[in-house]
C-alpha cells in the first residue's frame, strides 16, 4: 500500500476526532487498511502519469468502519458532534462558487514576500491559495513536482503563512469563524472528500465590523452590505485537467494541473479594513 494512501487514512477527520476525545484508533485504522481494495483504487490512477485522481474512496471506507466501531464499542457514549458532521451548506456554496481560472501568475512563477494585492474590476484579492502540478519528461521518465502558494492578509509585518488552518467551516454560517482570534482570514483544506476541497473566508468579527452579512448558501459563498450588494466573494477553480492521451473520460482524468481559490473584497471596503487594521500587510508564502 502506498504512503500516499496511508497518509490519507491518517488525515481522516473521523479518525482525528476519535483521537481528540481519547479513543485509541489503532484497531479501527488497521481494519480500514485491511479492507482497502487495491483493484478498486487502481480505477482512480492515471496510468500515463501515475497520478491519483481526486476521489472519496478512502473517506467512505474510513467513515464506514469508524461508525461500525463506535456502534460496537461505544454505542451509548459517543456521537458525531458539530465539528465532525458534514457541512452541507459549504458544500453547496462552494459548488456554486466555481469559476474559470483568473488570468493570474502561476505558482511556479510567483515570488515570495510582501507586496500589494491584486486589484481588478473594483475588487481586491485579499487571499489566495493555489497548487500547481508540473509533469516533466526526463530520460524517458515522467517526473512530477508541484508548487503551492498561500497568500493573504496579516495584521502586521511578519514572515509567516497567512492562511491558518484551524476552524471547521460550519462556523462560517454560525457567524463564529475565527471570532476573537488574531487572524484576518481562515483557510480550510480537505483533500479527497465529499466536502469542499478548499475554502477561504474572513474572520467573523471583521465581517461584523464591516457591517456585512452572509448571503444564502444557494448563491455561493459571499457577503453582502445593507444594500444587498456583493462586497466579499469566495471563488474556486480547477484548470487544465490531465487525461490519458486524448481521452478525458473516466475516474483517472479528473486531475487538475492548476487548482485553487481566492477571496475578493470590494475596494472601498478594503480601505475600511485598512482603517480597522492600520499595520495590515499582504504576504505570499510559497512551498
Amino acid at each position: 500500500m502506498s504512503d500516499q494512501l496511508i497518509e490519507s487514512i491518517n488525515r481522516s477527520k473521523f479518525l482525528l476526532y476519535l483521537t481528540s476525545i481519547g479513543i485509541d484508533i489503532e484497531a479501527v485504522k488497521n481494519t480500514v487498511v485491511e479492507r482497502v481494495d487495491e483493484k478498486e483504487m487502481e480505477l482512480f490512477v492515471n496510468r500515463s502519469h501515475q497520478i491519483l485522481s481526486p476521489n472519496v474512496y478512502v473517506e467512505n471506507l474510513v467513515f464506514k468502519y469508524v461508525c461500525q466501531y463506535l456502534y460496537e464499542e461505544y454505542k451509548y457514549s459517543v456521537i458525531f458532534e458539530n465539528d465532525i458532521k458534514l457541512d452541507i451548506k459549504t458544500i453547496i456554496a462552494t459548488s456554486r462558487s466555481l469559476i474559470q481560472r483568473p488570468n493570474i501568475t502561476k505558482p511556479s512563477n510567483v515570488v515570495e514576500g510582501f507586496k500589494e494585492p491584486d486589484y481588478k474590476d473594483g475588487f481586491v484579492t485579499i487571499s489566495r491559495f493555489e497548487r500547481e502540478l508540473i509533469i516533466e519528461r526526463h530520460e524517458g521518465r515522467r517526473n512530477q513536482k508541484g508548487n503551492t502558494v498561500f497568500e493573504g492578509l496579516l495584521p502586521y509585518e511578519i514572515e509567516t503563512n497567512p492562511l491558518v488552518v484551524e476552524s471547521p467551516t460550519h462556523h462560517i454560517w454560525d457567524n463564529n469563524y475565527y471570532f476573537g482570534e488574531p487572524f484576518i482570514q481562515g483557510f480550510y483544506a480537505n483533500f479527497n472528500s465529499i466536502e469542499a476541497q478548499f475554502v477561504l473566508w474572513m474572520n467573523s468579527l471583521l465581517l461584523n465590523m464591516l457591517e456585512l452579512k452572509i448571503d444564502s448558501y444557494n448563491n455561493g459563498l459571499r457577503a453582502l452590505n445593507s444594500n444587498n450588494e456583493i462586497v466579499l466573494k469566495f471563488r474556486y477553480w480547477r484548470d487544465q485537467l490531465v487525461g490519458n492521451g486524448n481521452s478525458f473520460v473516466g475516474t483517472d482524468s479528473n486531475i487538475a494541473k492548476l487548482e485553487g481559490c481566492d477571496l475578493i473584497l470590494r475596494e472601498d471596503y478594503f480601505e475600511r479594513l485598512k482603517q480597522i487594521i492600520p499595520d495590515m500587510v499582504f504576504y505570499t508564502k510559497k512551498i
